[in-house]
């Protein structure tokens, strides 16, 4: 179930702990993330729910997040991956402003959720 009017997030959010209690704000000052359009337009930065995107049962607050990697060669490997990045897709490099929205950082991988708040346009922040 989702929280259709959420005031704070872009995405809908599911009800309970999402983000998750450890995802804080914070400047990262080089990431990518998988586009599109060259440059990257605000639709290469929608979330999954918010691109109609299917996903994995019981992931709806990673769905709600936009993925970005802080290594280089991890979004290469997803780019070789995923069909629509292989042949027409590109690799936005740019920046988190803490202000943005929460983000939460893997532990084990140089991926990161973030959450955009509602009003943000995150796009101008790459090329």
């Amino acid at each position: 179930m989702y929280i259709g009017n959420n005031n704070k997030y872009r995405s809908p959010m599911p009800e309970e702990n999402c983000p998750p209690a450890s995802s804080q704000n914070k400047d990262i000052e080089t990431v990518y993330r998988l586009a599109l359009n060259n440059p990257p337009t605000a639709e290469d930065f929608l979330s999954h729910i918010e691109s109609g995107k299917q996903y994995p049962p019981g992931l709806d607050c990673v769905a709600a997040s936009i993925s970005v990697f802080k290594n280089k060669d991890d979004v290469l490997k997803q780019k070789k991956k995923i069909p629509v990045y292989k042949k027409n897709g590109y690799i936005a490099e740019g920046s988190i402003k803490y202000n943005t929205g929460v983000i939460n950082e893997s532990k084990t991988t140089s991926h990161v959720d973030w959450w955009v708040y509602r009003g943000q346009s995150v796009h101008q922040y790459f090329k």
